[in-house]
């Protein structure tokens, strides 16, 4: 592009000259006419026209000649689409006279108005504004009067001082890449003493319906239009949308930059779509700022210890930003602050309450809305991130190294060991959203994590707590969270240690049964446990298990059922033996069979009698050694009431004791919705 930034001076020079040559035969204008359109004809191979040409002297303070023509066409290349490459509502040149006479051709104002600029790059690579010189003996040679053919313009010295473009327009179509950009409304006021000085230029265009406002500064705009490097700064502003300062070593091709970067970008987003022309799309951040050492190209932006802002994560370290593929290509290594990750999952949007009491009746179903991924299709990432930590669906986890391989749409995020809830964990999450219908697989494993916090933010459960040890491995695929937790498949394994069931109270449910009730309400008891563990397998949101072994004081339990994920309801046969010991695997005891079923926020329990009765008849012996174990083991119980009967007394009956809590009144009998069937048809009823 160096031929088309000296093309104008070429033009200035020209007219200057056939200027200084007219003076010296008394001022001809038909001979300069066509002096300078001979000129341009021999140097670019193009033609230029225009309607007039006027010459008249001025005393603004100093004498000056000023040459103005008017209605100017510059003829573009033969394969290019537009007949001009340049229009002009009139071209003004101010020479000073003294100087003009010495031939020194000093312009002290050189005016474009209303110039239309059209730049073009083919499908083979050829640039418009790459001039071939016309061969001499074919070029046309205007009428001299004098008979002289001599270079008019040999020996003569350049002089510039200010030029100003006026209601401008600049186009550049690269039929090879596809780019296309048009700047409207140009105004430039370009300060130029001289070719071997420095150059200023100030002013403002529109580019997609936004006023930018630019600065630019050269130390020696000749070596930078020669294709060289120039120091110099570049700024740009736009309506608030974006600041950007280049400072360094400038050039026009190879690397275009060589020292320091500075942008803000108050929206992601809608700069993307600005500058890209295209729709604006959900981005993972908002406000991007950075300041960096830089080295900027065609092909890549290189920042090297680059400080880097996005919204609240701040970022410390060396980035590169690919720009030769269809989409950015981002690649860092860097150490940040803790990171949101919900941008990248399209979970960001939190359930806010306005902090009343939820309303009585049907718990809440999972949320049909879509999640929006497409911000995963915008840019291509390779990450390693030392973190301070990160958040997902406000789980905390501490300090780790996350990497991220983001790859048209397909992302997968692994987190190194970290802290979550008191124990330690680490995953291994892929999304594919590249597809209509994104898919996710989700590994992940935990010791000593705290149960209750993992199961409620990432299952809606928060029946469950203790210290737990679990591994998982599950897929699905939705685009929403109702349809992510219905398609959910895969298996693991889950130990809980020195926890509680809230809801359930097996000791409250044996009491129970003593009672001879035919359903009960779990209330507020809960079964304190000192392990529970199992395996599960997960099918279509709903999780199988059939090992589950738990022991606790004064209760063990075995059981199987399923947990719908979906429904958000549970169907659970548990067989609580009820004995004085948890160190003794399968001891002995009084036993009842329940089923606990119901939605999550609703759980019932119905003892089996008919199974219980069967098992008793079959091994009496086995029963009363049961109650004999109870009666020895609960010793302890009655020393406390040689102490403080009182405390024993509500130990006993509702502290959590051999009778769990104390209800404060008879549980409600409220009929149970079953979708597994028939209420009325229960096969557990009271005899």
């Amino acid at each position: 592009m160096k031929k088309f930034f000296i093309s104008l001076l070429i033009l200035a020079l020209l007219i200057g000259g056939g200027v200084f040559f007219a003076i010296k035969k008394y001022v001809n204008t038909e001979e300069i006419q066509a002096r300078v359109v001979a000129a341009v004809k021999e140097e670019t191979g193009r033609d230029i026209a225009f309607t007039r040409m006027r010459i008249m002297p001025f005393v603004t303070p100093m004498p000056v000649l000023m040459v103005k023509l008017e209605n100017v066409t510059f003829q573009n290349a033969s394969w290019a689409a537009e007949k001009s490459m340049a229009e002009l509502g009139f071209l003004e040149i101010r020479l000073a006279l003294k100087p003009l006479l010495d031939k020194h051709i000093e312009i002290t104002k050189f005016t474009l108005d209303k110039p239309v600029i059209r730049l073009e790059v083919a499908a083979d690579g050829r640039k418009n504004w790459e001039f071939e010189p016309a061969k001499k003996e074919g070029a046309e040679k205007p009428a001299s009067t004098s008979g002289t053919s001599t270079s008019y313009a040999q020996d003569l010295t350049f002089k510039f001082s200010q030029v100003d473009i006026i209601k401008g327009a600049v186009s550049y179509v690269d039929k090879k890449s596809g780019a296309n950009v048009a700047l409207d409304k140009l105004d430039l006021n370009i300060t130029y003493p001289d070719l071997a000085a420095g150059v200023q230029l100030d002013g403002w265009a529109e580019y997609m319906g936004k006023r930018v406002s630019m600065f630019l500064s050269l130390d020696k705009p000749m070596e930078l239009a020669k294709g060289g490097a120039s120091k110099g700064k570049l700024t740009l502003k736009s309506d608030g949308l974006i600041s950007t300062s280049a400072e360094g070593k400038l050039a026009t091709s190879g690397t275009m930059l060589d020292g320091k970067l500075d942008v803000d970008i108050a929206s992601l987003s809608t700069f993307a779509a600005w500058f890209s022309g295209g729709k604006e799309q959900p981005m993972p951040f908002t406000h991007v700022k950075f300041s960096s050492a830089a080295a900027f190209s065609a092909q890549a932006l290189k920042l090297d210890n680059a400080k880097l802002v996005l919204d609240e994560v701040q970022a410390d370290g060396d980035v590169t930003l690919g720009l030769n593929g269809p989409k950015p290509d981002f690649k860092a290594r860097a150490k940040l602050n803790k990171l949101n990750l919900d941008r990248f999952t399209g979970g960001e949007k939190a359930e806010k309450g306005d902090g009343a009491p939820a309303p009585k009746g049907p718990q809440s179903e999972w949320d049909s809305s879509p999640i929006d991924f497409s911000g995963l299709k915008t840019v291509n990432a390779d990450l390693v991130l030392n973190t301070a930590g990160f958040s997902l669906r406000g789980a905390e986890v501490g300090p780790s190294t996350l990497t991220v391989l983001l790859k048209d749409g397909n992302l997968r995020f692994k987190s190194s060991e970290a802290s979550l809830f008191n124990g330690r964990f680490l995953s291994d999450l892929t999304v594919n959203a590249s597809q209509k219908t994104p898919s996710m697989t989700f590994k992940l494993g935990m010791s000593d994590v705290e149960a209750k916090p993992v199961l409620t933010t990432f299952a809606d459960f928060n029946k469950l707590s203790g210290k737990m040890d679990a591994t998982v491995d599950v897929s699905s695929s939705g685009n929403s969270q109702k349809s992510l937790v219905g398609n959910l498949g895969g298996n693991g394994n889950f130990n809980f240690k020195n926890g509680s069931l809230q809801g359930i109270d097996f000791v409250n449910i044996m009491s129970s049964i003593q009672k001879r009730l035919g359903e009960m309400g779990v209330g507020e008891g809960k079964t304190d446990f000192v392990d529970m563990g199992g395996t599960f397998t997960v099918t279509n949101g709903v999780a199988r298990n059939e090992d589950l072994k738990m022991r606790g004081p004064l209760v063990q339990a075995t059981g199987s059922g399923n947990i719908d994920l979906p429904k958000k309801y549970i169907n659970y046969r548990a067989i609580p033996v009820l004995t004085a010991s948890s160190a003794v695997d399968g001891a002995k005891g009084i036993t009842v069979p329940v089923d606990i079923k119901g939605p999550f926020n609703n759980i019932k329990v119905k003892p089996d009698y008919a199974g219980a009765i069967t098992k008793i008849l079959e091994n009496p012996e086995d029963m009363k050694a049961a109650v004999k174990n109870v009666r020895e083991n609960s010793k302890d119980i009655i020393k406390g009431f040689k102490k403080d009967p009182n405390a024993a007394l509500e130990n006993l009956l509702g502290g959590g004791g051999l009778f769990g809590k104390k209800k404060a009144a008879p549980v409600e009998d409220v009929p149970m919705a079953d979708p597994a069937g028939d209420p009325a048809a229960d096969p557990y009823a009271a005899p």
